[in-house]
This record gives C-alpha cells, structure tokens and sequence, in this order.
C-alpha cells in the first residue's frame, strides 16, 4: 500500500511539473508577443515624409514599456494626466524632462538639487515657489516656468541676480533685452487638453501640410476677440481689409483647424490670454507663417518664419506678399522639438571655471 501511495505521488508530481512547464511557457510566449506588439506600436510610431521622420507619442496613456531608451529621457516625469509632447515641445513636454517639479500637481524636495539641474514651476506659482522653497535650494540651478498664461519676470525680475539662477527660461516672457532670462515657446497644447491630440496632429502634419505654392487660403484668421478685446479687435479689423482671407466666426474641430492652416500662407496670432499662442505654434508646425505683435518673444520668433510687427495697422496684402515664398516645404523649426530645448538646457550643468 505504501509503494502504491509512493508511486502515485510521483506521477502526480511528474504532471504537475509538465504543466507548469508549459504554463509558463504559454505565459513567455504571451508576454514576448505582448512586447513585441509594444515595440511594433512604437516602431509604427513615426511618420516618415520626404526622407525627414517626425517621432510622436501614439498612445495618450503613459507606458514604460514603449518607450527607447533615449526617449525616456523625455518621459522622466511623465504620467497619465501629465504625459509628454515628444517630439514636440508642450508645457508637459518641458515638465516632463525637467529634474524637479513645483506645480498644483507635485512640489518635490528641492534641498538635493545639484549645479544645472532643471525646476520647472508653474508660472502662477512664482511667489509660492520664491518665499517657500527657493531658500532650500543649495546649488545653481536652470528654472524654467511655464503652463500658465501669466507673464514672466515681472516682480521677480530680482531673482535674475541671484547666483544661485544661473538661467531663466519662460513662456509669455514680458520684457527684453534681460541678462539670464530667454524665451520659450507656449509650444502646442498639452495633450491632456482635446485641441492637443497628438495622434490628431501627427495625421494632419502627414496629410495635410501642403507646398506653399499649392496653398489657396493667403491669410487664415480664427480666433476669439473676447480674449484680448484690444488687439484682437485691431488685428481682426485689418485682416478685413485683405483680399482672400479666410476667418472663421464658429467653432471647428481639431481635424479641420489643422487642414485649414496646411492650406493657409498666412496665420493671423494676435495675443491672447497670454503673450504667445498655441495657434502661433500650430501654424509653424504646419507650415504657414504665422504673424505675430512683437514682445519678448521676438528672439525666439526669430529662429522661425514667423513675420513680428509693431503695430497691426502695418498688415495688408502687399506687405504680406514681399515675404520669400521660395521656402524648404518641409522645414519645421528647430524650436519646435524637445530634442533643442534639451540640448539647450543640459548646456549649463557644466561649471565654468
């Protein structure tokens, strides 16, 4: 009787072993294919025209597992609700690659902050951010403020002295010539937000960017006046006066904004809420030229084909048309990739003896 329990027991273990065997095989296989479509999905995730390949982020949700080593570097703090633009640049694009974070999300610990690490605050927050946890911080740092429409420096022009800022970069930057404070693009919508689909505009940059000679639309004109009565009153007024303008007075979806200005020259972009707009960016992406009132982010218009003037009343037909339309229909300017602003910032983490 024994031998017989004996030997019944070592069937029985005999069979368990085989099925785990192929259970966990199953599981591998399962696992390596679930992988494998991951790396497919970013493989795929690309869109491939005239030789240039333009990297977007397909999915809206975070994951770990479909990122390449080097665009993790892009995703440092991104998350489901706050994921990355890459490769373009977004208040959540810059956010993301920054080291540390002072926002309505996250306030991190700032007292292991080492020489040209980077802190991104959310603009609003300045004053929380200069008498609470400045103090704390032991090292030279870059700062870079964004996500908000509110302007910069503005009362915290001081802190350009100190040595512990060694760079300033901010969105809606309100004033020139400043020593230690550069501009930043708003950049495109956060993709939290529904007009900053990245899947949405990575389509349309495919399939609606035309050759500037096969543009029929010379200036493009969408936008709420109620959002700066001033100078959106002024510019909408003298682009009333342009022969084959196209103004939008209701509300369209993303898909047909994004077509409309891949067929448009020229996007009107006159302030908002803000100093500089999503629109501004969209349109660069999308290869018009958007025409914008100058400020303190004339520097960094400069780097692109924008047209910046001075007073709205200087906006007609024929000074629109001595622009060189001869221009590279697939150019997409520098500042528009996080890649630039990266290589940018990364400059100051070396001391200077």
């Amino acid at each position: 009787m024994l031998c017989y329990v004996f030997v019944l027991s070592c069937v029985v273990y005999i069979l368990l072993q085989f099925y785990r065997t192929i259970l966990i095989s199953k599981l591998t296989k399962s696992s390596d294919n679930r992988i494998a479509k991951n790396n497919t999905t970013l493989s795929d995730n690309k869109i491939a025209k005239n030789n240039t390949t333009y990297y977007y982020n397909h999915s809206s949700s975070y994951n770990k597992i479909n990122l390449e080593p080097i665009n993790s570097l892009y995703y440092h703090h991104a998350t489901t609700d706050r994921n990355s633009s890459y490769p373009f640049i977004s208040g959540d694009t810059f956010r993301a690659f920054s080291d540390y974070i002072y926002d309505e999300t996250r306030k991190d610990n700032l007292r292991s902050v080492k020489y040209g690490e980077i802190i991104f605050v959310k603009t609003d927050m300045l004053r929380r951010f200069f008498t609470s946890r400045f103090i704390s911080i032991r090292e030279p740092f870059v700062l870079i403020t964004h996500n908000s429409d509110d302007s910069a420096p503005g009362r915290y022009i001081r802190y350009l002295s100190n040595p512990k800022v060694l760079h300033w970069y901010t969105s809606n930057l309100n004033q020139k010539n400043l020593q230690k404070i550069s501009p930043i693009p708003i950049g495109l919508a956060n993709i939290r937000w529904m007009h900053g689909t990245l899947d949405k505009i990575a389509f349309a940059l495919k399939n609606h960017r035309k050759p500037w000679s096969q543009r029929t639309t010379f200036l493009y004109v969408n936008f709420a006046v109620d959002t700066n009565i001033d100078q959106r009153t002024k510019a909408l007024s003298q682009a009333l006066t342009i022969q084959n303008v196209q103004i939008m007075k209701e509300r369209i979806t993303l898909e047909s904004y994004l077509e409309q200005i891949g067929n448009s020259k020229f996007v009107l972009s006159p302030p908002g809420g803000g100093i500089d707009c999503h629109r501004t960016w969209e349109a660069l992406l999308m290869g018009a030229v958007p025409i914008v009132l100058t400020s303190g982010l004339d520097s960094l218009f400069t780097k692109t084909r924008s047209i910046i003037i001075d007073d709205w009343s200087k906006l007609s037909y024929n000074f629109l048309s001595l622009f060189n339309s001869s221009l590279d229909d697939d150019h997409v300017p520098d500042v528009l990739y996080a890649d630039y602003w990266r290589q940018t910032f990364f400059k100051h983490r070396n001391k200077v003896s």
